[in-house]
């Protein structure tokens, strides 16, 4: 008999553990955890209760866009408009590389690049 109230007590304490921590994660699932895109993987979410401040926060969505019908995800490809601007911009070195005249620029540029103009927008 003595056997068996053990038995019952270790299952009674086991399933109040469980309690336990169960409410311990709901504790700690308040909170900017609710939201945080690493929350499954917090090393703070052990050790305090519901985070009001935390530098590792992370609520980032994508931007969803509406063409017609359908929603999508813009994908990360570059459009063709800064595709060409990025080949222009790769052609010079220095200031010149992000200058608004240099296609119209009259200066000479050096191969290592200009790094002080007057004229530089």
């Amino acid at each position: 008999a003595g056997g068996t109230l053990r038995v019952r007590a270790e299952t009674r304490l086991t399933k109040h553990a469980k309690e336990i921590d169960s409410m311990v994660e709901i504790k700690n699932a308040s909170g900017l955890y609710m939201t945080c895109n690493n929350a499954p993987s917090c090393f703070h979410r052990a050790r305090r209760g519901p985070a009001l401040l935390c530098e590792t926060f992370d609520d980032y969505v994508p931007p969803t866009v509406r063409i017609g019908d359908r929603v999508t995800t813009p994908t990360a490809e570059p459009s063709m408009a800064v595709s060409a601007a990025e080949e222009d911009a790769s052609k010079y070195a220095g200031l010149c590389m992000n200058c608004d005249r240099r296609r119209t620029c009259r200066h000479p540029k050096p191969a290592g690049g200009v790094w002080h103009c007057e004229d530089y927008e």
